[in-house]
């Protein structure tokens, strides 16, 4: 791996002599201790950095084509990704290829593997390979912004079972609209609709499906308060299909419907301090068979403000937790039947925030400090269902109290373009945790390094 990583670098310093060359290199290291386990308290410590170099060709002012390397994430020790003494993982992938063409300053055509995210990440954020338009057009003097694209995420071969050929996988085709209705404020809409077909252990039946998101989104600036509001819906349509005259009359999957709402807001109180508050909902039908619950997105990656209780913290999410803190809340937990464990029972997640620019404090001693940022968060976590959670006498109990959330972070931005942010969070767990008391807090501290060099 490491002569890949110096045969890009010299790669990258030999072709950006060209005028026509553009390069450039992100990159993020992060270090943290954590204890995740909702079982007894176990702290871990893990250091890790990503490397993004990039490099882009531009042929003339309608074809420009881009290449964006992922070199990580290397572990600290970890052998498996080549951080550890004596040891050579591989960790060069692609993170995007694609070639973008632009026939006119009012319309631009990707072909590749490219990033896409909705509004508040609450559908899909991810790169992701496929064709994408964006136009712009003038609506009563104000500019009306569309996003098509056909996009494959799943691709699994194809069979030829009767007299046609079947592709499995899924399939995802995007409608994006966004209107500036003047300086602060635009509303907009993202709209997906995913085709799906999967193999089933009968080669004659066939999992298919047509399932649908949208979420209309509003922003806008009033004063000294700004609001962004996103309303997220999904419709989950599974069904059988049967292949050479089989029935499958008897097969049935529930059809499923979700929401979600996203709130974000901040009021700016003086030149130096300002209030946030955030809240999200999310609920469905109340069916818990069949893992269709509550809404989800495709690969969502929301960020409520918090640390623990997100998809899109500083930390390392994910290492060593047995829940995802907002895409997961069974019914009945503990169980083995996968039809429950499926089941979801929403959240509810108010969070209110505390900023405070302490730049001027600290010009003077550190000039290197362009923006020093103090903030405090504190959040608080139920479900929208109660659940049943089992003690150690064997009996099941009504819980709904996830945990209250304390997070205290400084951002910096220090030079140019040097990002250095130091956090701590902990999650005082609250009966669906500690449901027979002296459950160790959840607790996260550590600190993240992002720059970007072009």
């Amino acid at each position: 791996m490491k002569k890949i990583v110096a045969f890009v670098v010299v790669l990258i310093m030999a072709i950006s002599l060209s005028a026509q060359f553009k390069t450039g290199m992100a990159f993020r290291t992060r270090a943290e201790m954590f204890s995740m386990n909702e079982d007894v308290q176990v702290w871990r410590r893990i250091t890790d950095l990503r490397f993004n170099p990039y490099l882009s060709y531009t042929q003339n002012e309608y074809l420009t084509a881009k290449l964006v390397f992922e070199i990580g994430d290397i572990g600290f020790g970890n052998a498996a990704q080549g951080g550890a003494i004596g040891t050579d993982g591989i960790n060069v992938e692609t993170k995007n290829l694609f070639l973008q063409i632009t026939p006119n300053k009012n319309h631009t055509v990707i072909v590749g593997l490219q990033p896409y995210k909705d509004f508040h990440s609450i559908l899909l954020d991810t790169d992701i390979a496929g064709v994408s338009w964006k136009s712009k057009y003038a609506l009563s003097g104000k500019d009306l912004t569309s996003n098509f694209a056909w996009f494959v995420s799943s691709d699994e071969d194809e069979a030829l079972v009767d007299e046609a050929t079947y592709s499995f996988g899924n399939t995802e085709l995007v409608a994006d609209f966004e209107y500036q209705i003047n300086d602060k404020m635009k509303v907009g809409v993202n709209n997906i609709m995913e085709f799906v077909r999967k193999p089933t252990a009968n080669v004659n039946v066939h999992l298919t499906g047509l399932n649908l998101w949208s979420a209309p989104y509003f922003a806008g600036t009033f004063d000294k308060f700004y609001l962004e509001a996103v309303l997220g819906l999904n419709n989950i349509r599974p069904e059988y299909e049967g292949l050479n005259d089989v029935n499958v009359d008897g097969q049935y999957t529930p059809e499923h419907s979700g929401i979600l709402l996203s709130l974000k807001t901040k009021y700016d109180i003086n030149e130096e301090a300002a209030a946030r508050f955030n809240f999200l909902f999310r609920d469905g039908d109340k069916e818990y068979l069949g893992g269709y619950a509550s809404y989800y997105g495709i690969k969502s990656y929301y960020n409520s403000g918090l640390e623990i209780l997100t998809e899109a913290g500083c930390g390392l999410d994910g290492k060593d937790q047995v829940y995802s803190p907002l895409t997961y809340y069974p019914n009945y937990p503990g169980s083995t039947d996968i039809n429950v464990i499926n089941g979801h029972a929403g959240i509810i997640l108010p969070a209110v925030f505390v900023d405070y620019n302490a730049t001027r404090h600290v010009k003077g001693s550190m000039s290197f400090i362009n923006n020093l940022k103090l903030s405090m968060g504190l959040g608080y976590a139920v479900t929208v269902q109660e659940i049943l959670r089992v003690g150690s006498d064997g009996l099941y109990r009504p819980e709904s109290w996830i945990g209250t959330e304390l997070d205290i972070k400084a951002e910096a931005k220090m030079w140019d373009e040097l990002y250095f942010t130091p956090y701590f969070a902990i999650l005082f767990p609250g009966e669906w945790y500690d449901y027979e008391g002296g459950h160790d807090p959840f607790t996260k501290v550590g600190l993240s390094l992002k720059t970007n060099l072009k």
